[in-house]
């Protein structure tokens, strides 16, 4: 029975890692923000200071809220910008990158608390611009270095999971895999374990940042290489369909043309993906062929 409930958590985590990700630090930040408005406010009652409970909570909460919401812009520019660079440039930017974010959160923050004063008809004063800039900084430095961290490590325990896809040739020559087309079957490494997977099993791929999602009955492999390399080293029966997108043209069902301009195709599995306009003709043309 734990077995089972354990797979079911498991297979659950793999098909929905944004939401499990948000759950986890929602409840990590919540409830380190509630342990330090209560810390505040038992400290502040020992030193003879009578304070409301809404304004320790108001202190913390506002603090959390406003790091939770810097961390998907953080997560999109390591994607988009860094995650490609030498470690020394990446980590060199993310620490860099402390200080806007630092900036960020302070005017948010800040901004919050101001209004949770007025809405109960007090004034927020946040004291000494340059010693409190200086203070927050040391520990916002800390907070973003520490969230780094525990993202790489939920991103790399999730891939554990996941499993992820290479090229066999690829294992043995990276110069052979670049200038050859891909090979039959797939190498998976998977929590330790090897096992392979047939290169026509793959139903479609899937850009997601500095990795192409293979999608195989019903199983997400992904796989660090760009769509454009990938393209080129499919077999003649991969299309591409957009730019964030490639599928296997035995796997599809119907194709449906949309108001847009752009296609909604339809695979067996019961996948919808959009053949975009910029993709029509050269897709038409393999199908003519």
């Amino acid at each position: 029975m734990s077995n089972t409930l354990s797979a079911r958590y498991q297979q659950h985590f793999l098909a929905h890692p944004v939401l499990w990700g948000w759950i986890l630090l929602s409840g990590w930040f919540g409830s380190n923000a509630l342990v330090l408005a209560t810390t505040k406010l038992m400290e502040m009652t020992r030193e003879g200071h009578q304070v409301p409970f809404w304004k320790p909570l108001s202190w913390e909460f506002s603090s959390a809220v406003m790091i939770l919401l810097l961390v998907p812009v953080g997560v999109y520019i390591h994607d988009r910008w860094l995650a490609n660079l030498s470690l020394k440039w990446c980590i060199g930017l993310h620490v860099l990158l402390t200080l806007p974010f630092s900036l960020s959160h302070i005017a948010g923050m800040v901004g919050i608390r101001h209004f949770c004063y007025w809405l109960m008809g007090e004034q927020y004063h946040f004291g000494n611009i340059a010693s409190e800039l200086l203070y927050e900084y040391r520990k916002d430095a800390q907070t973003y270095l520490t969230l780094l961290l525990v993202i790489f490590g939920f991103r790399l325990i999730y891939r554990r999971l996941q499993g992820e896809a290479s090229y066999l040739m690829a294992e043995a020559s990276t110069e052979q895999a670049e200038s050859e087309k891909s090979p039959e079957m797939l190498l998976i490494k998977k929590l330790g374990r090897e096992f392979l997977i047939k290169t026509a099993d793959i139903e479609w791929v899937e850009a997601s940042g500095n990795y192409a999602n293979l999608h195989v009955r019903g199983s997400i492999y992904p796989m660090r290489i760009t769509m454009d390399k990938l393209e080129t080293l499919l077999p003649a029966d991969f299309v591409r369909i957009h730019r964030s997108s490639i599928v296997n043209l035995h796997q599809i069902q119907q194709v449906q043309p949309l108001d847009s301009g752009d296609h909604e195709i339809t695979l067996k599995a019961g996948n919808t993906l959009i053949l975009s306009r910029r993709y029509r003709d050269s897709f038409k043309r393999v199908l003519s062929l």
